[in-house]
C-alpha cells in the first residue's frame, strides 16, 4: 500500500496556534524566517481565545498600586515557589507590553467606565468584582477580565 504525503519546508516549526504559538509565529516572521503552524482543533478555537478567564499583567488600570512586583510575587507564591524566578519576574515585567501588542492587533478586552482595559489587582489576598472594585475574603481567588470569544 502506498500513501502520499505532502512535504513542506520552512525554517521555523511551531507547535499550537495559542496565544504563545501564534505569538511566536509572528517574531519568527519578523525576522524573516518562514514559518508553520500545526495545531490540532481549528485556528481561532485555541485554549488562549476560548479562556474565560483572561490574561495575567499588572497594568494598574484598577488598582494604582498593581505592579510588575505585585504580579511576580503572586506568581512565585502560585506556583509554590518552585518556579523559575528569572521567568516569572520576566513574564511579570514584560505582561503589561504584551497585553497592549494584543490589543493593537484587534484582541478585544472588557473596559472599565474610563475606557481602559478591564482587569482586577492580582494579589491573593484580594479580588474584584466585575466593575474593579475590590472584594475582601476570597483568597487565591483573583480574575482579569480577559479576551472575548
Amino acid at each position: 500500500m502506498t500513501e502520499k504525503y505532502e512535504t513542506h519546508e520552512h525554517d521555523v516549526l511551531i507547535i499550537g496556534a495559542g496565544g504563545a504559538g501564534l505569538r511566536a509565529a509572528i517574531e519568527a516572521l519578523a525576522q524573516g524566517a518562514s514559518v508553520a503552524v500545526v495545531c490540532k482543533s481549528l485556528l481561532g478555537k485555541a485554549h488562549t481565545v476560548m479562556a474565560e478567564g483572561g490574561i495575567a499583567a499588572a497594568m494598574a488600570n484598577v488598582d494604582r498600586t498593581d505592579d510588575w512586583r505585585a504580579h511576580f510575587r503572586d506568581t512565585m507564591r502560585g506556583g509554590k515557589f518552585l518556579n523559575n524566578w528569572r521567568m516569572a519576574q520576566i513574564h511579570a515585567q514584560e505582561a503589561p507590553e504584551r497585553v497592549r501588542e494584543l490589543e493593537q492587533w484587534g484582541a478585544l478586552f472588557d473596559r472599565t467606565v474610563d475606557g481602559n482595559i478591564l482587569q482586577c489587582c492580582i494579589q491573593s489576598e484580594v479580588s474584584c468584582d466585575r466593575h474593579g472594585r475590590h472584594r475582601q475574603g476570597l483568597a487565591d481567588h483573583f480574575k482579569f477580565m480577559g479576551i472575548h470569544r
